[in-house]
């Protein structure tokens, strides 16, 4: 074996390709194709999450039970007055209360503590809501129901005092004057002031002898004039005849107001017809008629203006300006 100079490896050679195998047949075994790769198995499809619940609301928390707060000062109790817009206040009710008894609004406030120097205009504010109107209507017909008094009623006994006629409690009848039928027209007296005319004469220490009997009796005021009485020249005296009270109309019951004694007789009270006539003209509104009737005092100075003058100047009826429009 050649040895390859020195300091230099020799080349093994390659070995030679394996000789074929000699079997019976000439041509070689074609290659068998590699087995195709298997796949990787599929991936499984993500599963959606489902989202989490929403945490139920956390639950109101309880409150401590707030202390007793102290005793408000006047100003901040009365500027606590929040109501609901068809209520009104203890002291709202109480003006309310106070104005049925006589329906006058500003001693009404008085009463029920507002302060006397602008009670006429904190009754005027008041009788301008609405609450207090509702309020007032309500009362009125609660007192219906207790009373059983109705506006109906009250026209009607207003009705009877307006037309009621004063004759029938009191009348005024002439008759005859003491002198008209006495002895020689002197003064005539009842049997009753005759005798107490002859008592006062004989306290006086006077006697039957002495005393005047003037006239005589018989006094009668319900006998006509004598035609020839010097006193009365025929024309008699007006005497009052009071009526008995028992047998008056509904109409002059209503007008009677009672009877006073005083030390000159006795005087009948009556209720003022003018003042029931009024009444009942403002309910039934006849003012209010009366006022539209009214002619205005301005169109009637300027028509007087232009028939003097002759100028053709007229107002008119329903001027734009002078009506606001």
């Amino acid at each position: 074996m050649a040895q390859s100079p020195a300091g230099k490896p020799r080349k093994t050679p390659k070995p030679a390709a394996s000789t074929k195998k000699a079997s019976g047949s000439s041509a070689s075994k074609p290659k068998a194709k590699p087995a195709p790769k298997a796949k990787p198995p599929a991936k499984p499809a993500p599963v959606p999450r489902k989202k989490p619940a929403p945490p139920p609301p956390p639950a109101p928390k309880k409150r401590a039970p707030a202390k007793k707060a102290a005793a408000k000062s006047p100003s901040l109790a009365l500027a606590d007055t929040t109501k609901a817009p068809d209520e009104v206040t203890a002291k709202q009710q109480r003006f309310v209360d106070e104005y049925m008894v006589d329906l006058n609004g500003t001693q009404a406030a008085i009463r029920a503590g507002y302060s006397a120097h602008t009670a006429a205009e904190q009754a005027y504010d008041l009788l301008r809501k609405p609450q207090i109107q509702d309020k007032i209507a309500e009362a009125r017909r609660l007192a219906q129901e207790r009373t059983q008094v109705t506006t109906d009623k009250l026209i009607r006994e207003l009705a009877l005092i307006a037309l009621a006629d004063h004759r029938e409690l009191v009348e005024g009848r002439k008759g005859c004057c003491r002198h008209c039928w006495g002895e020689g027209f002197k003064a005539q007296y009842t049997i009753g002031e005759q005798s107490a005319r002859m008592e006062m004469h004989a306290k006086k220490g006077g006697t039957p002898d002495t005393f005047d009997e003037q006239g005589g009796i018989g006094y009668n005021p319900h006998r006509p004039a004598h035609p020839d009485c010097p006193e009365c020249m025929g024309a008699g005296k007006l005497h009052p005849i009071f009526n008995d009270t028992r047998y008056l109309s509904p109409a002059a019951v209503a007008l009677y107001a009672g009877l006073k004694v005083t030390k000159d007789g006795m005087e009948v009270k009556v209720h003022s017809k003018l003042d029931a006539i009024e009444k009942l003209n403002r309910i039934l509104g006849a003012y209010e008629l009366d006022n539209k009737q009214k002619a205005d005092p301005l169109a009637e100075l300027l028509h007087s203006i232009a028939s003097s003058v002759g100028n053709g100047f007229k107002p008119v009826a329903n001027d734009p300006e002078h009506n606001g429009k």
